[in-house]
């Protein structure tokens, strides 16, 4: 070959028309189908408007890529056909659907209380809450894991950073579930009259909270970003409102549902549940592999402002362009022996790609590993007997991913 040859620039590829991919047939059995399409397509589609990026690579380029941006919320809710009301306001007013200077002064009021030095300052307090739950855990009977002790460590963590009253997560955890059923890659508008109440109510209930401490601060979280807000008033109270909202559903369902299911993964594998009784510093990796291994959220979403063209796919300009965090982290070009569950793993990226990446990326990624791992070091010292009876499995492919019924029983102590 002669060196003109050489040096020439190869060609780009012809771009395509993504495939159009059946979505139950990709939720029968989502790793292994993602696997099967990302070998021969860098994008597929699971209707004529929604796109999927599926390769690690492209997933990571393209949270940093400006010629696509995070789907605004008027458009989520208009791409869905959401009906107006409590749920509409609330996906409008979400940080996670905004941009800009619009996504700063949502986001901006959080930045202080979640810096890594003010959530490392909170563990002794996580803590306190995991070996108080586990403590309270049935011992001698079969119970749901899940309700009994996913479901509250998140949601009183929450209220105990929020300055909330821990009786009070009871009331809003339930209500914070069904909002999350509505952040899916496909609205499910059949079960949208539940959604609505839960985005209502949960409103009314932050909203009367936050308003008490206009007149009446506490020392807690919500004083704090109440009287930040009532200094600037860059945004609307109610928009205030809606960003604690989302920070409670961020940090509710999704680690309600990766505990569960990290948990279970341990407990089925009695060496690595050895393992991290002997050696608790490795609690952290085991995590980490979890969230890898079996994401509690299945996407992240964006939105193409130009046409592009990824791997051999054309995608216009001006579609939702989803990126598969549960493919990209099963891809072998982000991760070594990527279908094997190995809690001694060392190729995990400095920033786990389950929080994403950029601007966007998730306020409370440490809150949320901490409480994990803190919950667990406290099942490992206080229940390390517990065994698994029915496991649970994460269904979906996108979204907040959700989760079965976990039944499990504690031996009752001699």
């Amino acid at each position: 070959m002669s060196e003109l040859a050489d040096t020439m620039t190869q060609a780009a590829p012809i771009a395509i028309e993504a495939p159009l991919v059946d979505p139950d047939w990709l939720l029968a059995d989502p790793h292994t189908r993602f696997a099967e399409l990302r070998r021969d397509h860098a994008v597929i589609r699971i209707s004529d408007q929604s796109y999927w990026a599926l390769r690690a690579n492209d997933v990571l380029s393209l949270l940093k890529d400006d010629q696509t941006v995070q789907l605004e919320g008027r458009d989520y809710v208009g791409f869905h056909q959401i009906p107006d009301g409590a749920m509409a306001r609330f996906l409008r007013d979400m940080a996670l659907f905004s941009n800009g200077k619009n996504h700063r002064a949502k986001r901006g009021p959080f930045a202080r209380t979640f810096s890594h030095h003010a959530i490392l300052g909170m563990q002794d307090r996580i803590r306190s809450v995991a070996r108080s739950i586990v403590a309270d855990l049935p011992r001698g009977e079969s119970f749901d894991f899940v309700e009994r002790m996913c479901g509250r460590v998140p949601s009183e963590m929450i209220a105990a950073i929020l300055g909330l009253p821990v009786s009070g997560a009871a009331y809003f955890a339930p209500r914070i579930y069904a909002i999350a059923d509505g952040i899916a890659s496909i609205y499910p508008i059949d079960k949208h009259d539940r959604i609505e109440t839960g985005a209502s109510e949960v409103f009314a209930y932050v909203e009367e909270e936050m308003s008490s401490r206009l007149t009446a601060p506490k020392d807690d979280l919500l004083s704090r970003l109440v009287a930040d807000w009532n200094e600037t008033r860059t945004i609307e109270f109610s928009n205030l409102v809606h960003q604690v909202i989302a920070f409670m559903l961020g940090g509710s369902d999704t680690t309600r549902a990766a505990f569960a299911i990290a948990v279970s993964l341990l407990r089925q594998r009695p060496d690595d549940w050895a393992a991290l009784r002997a050696d608790p510093s490795m609690i952290p990796g085991a995590i980490a592999e979890s969230l890898r291994f079996e994401p509690s959220v299945g996407h992240l979403p964006r939105f193409t402002v130009a046409e592009m063209q990824i791997g051999e796919a054309r995608v216009p300009a001006g579609v939702p362009l989803q990126l598969s965090t549960m493919s990209a982290m099963r891809d072998p070009d982000l991760y070594d022996r990527p279908d094997e569950f190995l809690i001694r793993r060392t190729d995990h990226p400095r920033l786990h790609l389950i929080f994403g990446l950029g601007p966007h990326r998730c306020i409370g990624d440490l809150l949320a590993r901490l409480e994990m791992e803190e919950s667990l070091r406290a099942l490992l010292e206080a229940a390390p007997d517990l065994e698994i009876d029915v496991a649970p499995q994460m269904i979906g492919f996108g979204g907040i991913r959700k989760i079965t019924e976990m039944r499990v029983h504690i031996p009752s102590s001699m």
